[in-house]
């Protein structure tokens, strides 16, 4: 383009805006988003979930300070997915203790998924964004309707699978366990078809 050519497209850009906050002609006004929280509110959902998790279910040792000083590299930068991490530590930490039926087993189970979806929406939001709270619900509902199988399943396991008096059960959990994660991978990774 030439210098005029340029000089024209700059100007007509700038009488552009000055013609739309013109009371002849008014900018469009902001949709109404109704009630809307900041979306940092998620991360501090995220602590909340996380801290008293990794202090109450993981087991003495290293493994609380570890859970919760990932839980605050996660909550101050969410795009390093340390939040994954977490969630690996609290699983492997609960599965240190042996293999009984407890409150806690149950809540790491639930409460590693819901950190999952709190970790996945931070990625997406920045931290200074505004969130409708009733964009949140169809996921919350995904989480519960997932929920309640998994722990009546968990349920069952724990109370029947004991390795020494079963391992023939603990190895066709673990089995079934591989092969429904190689099928949902299968399933993910599958490109569609045009």
């Amino acid at each position: 383009m030439s210098a005029p050519a340029d000089r024209d497209a700059a100007a007509g850009t700038d009488r552009a805006r000055r013609v739309a906050s013109t009371p002849e002609h008014p900018a469009p006004p902001a949709p109404d988003l109704g009630r809307t929280v900041p979306a940092w509110s998620l991360r501090v959902a995220f602590a909340v979930v996380a801290v008293p998790l990794a202090v109450t279910t993981a087991p003495s040792g290293p493994w609380p300070a570890l859970a919760v000083l990932l839980t605050a590299v996660a909550v101050a930068v969410p795009r390093w997915r340390v939040a994954w991490v977490l969630i690996g530590v609290l699983a492997f930490s609960t599965l240190l203790e042996p293999g009984t039926l407890t409150l806690r087993v149950l809540a790491v189970i639930a409460a590693v998924h819901v950190l999952h979806v709190l970790a996945a929406w931070t990625l997406v939001l920045p931290a200074g964004a505004r969130l409708q709270p009733a964009v949140l619900l169809p996921s919350l509902r995904r989480v519960v309707v997932i929920q309640v199988p998994v722990q009546a399943v968990a349920i069952v396991l724990l109370l029947v699978a004991r390795p020494s008096a079963a391992p023939w059960l603990a190895m066709l959990s673990g089995a079934a366990i591989v092969g429904l994660v190689v099928l949902l991978a299968a399933l993910l990774l599958a490109r569609p078809r045009a």
